[in-house]
């Protein structure tokens, strides 16, 4: 008899878990299809390049070609570098909806755009997703902005 509680314990909890994997793999796959249909990480290269911007390299680089030649270059470094770090900050982005979000709220979303219920609450939970994102997507943006500062100062800094 205890056995047979057990078993039904164990195959409750399992029911209950793979069911609760299922939702989170429906809500990341909305919020994946969020991202691609809005375009919500399109600005990676705008903001890899002010982050470029802000260090001792740049300024370096900017030295020896003036700042629109500096600008120019790293810019061009890091567009060639997207289609590498594109994908994973899409992902990160995804994941951070995925986590501010409900199934629900973001099949809304895609579906419906701003004419969504939820639309007002994509404002008010930015800073929870961009809070997110810093811890989280981080070390993908110094990834980016490294590589393309490399890139540029081999190929015009000698």
């Amino acid at each position: 008899m205890k056995g047979i509680s057990l078993t039904v314990i164990a195959l409750t909890l399992f029911i209950a878990c793979s069911t609760t994997v299922q939702a989170d793999a429906a809500s990341l796959s909305e919020a994946r299809v969020l991202v691609a249909q809005t375009g919500l990480g399109k600005k990676l290269s705008s903001l890899a390049l002010l982050t470029a911007k802000s260090t001792t390299t740049y300024a370096t680089i900017a030295d020896k070609l003036g700042n629109a030649s500096a600008n120019s270059a790293v810019s061009d470094e890091i567009n060639a570098l997207l289609p590498q770090y594109q994908p994973k900050w899409d992902e990160s982005l995804a994941r951070a909806y995925e986590k501010s979000f409900s199934e629900e709220e973001l099949s809304s979303l895609v579906s419906q755009g701003r004419a969504s219920q939820y639309a007002p609450e994509v404002k008010e939970r930015q800073a929870g997703i961009g809070r997110y994102m810093q811890a989280n997507a981080q070390p993908i943006l110094v990834s980016l902005v490294s590589d393309a500062l490399k890139a540029t100062l081999s190929k015009y800094v000698q």
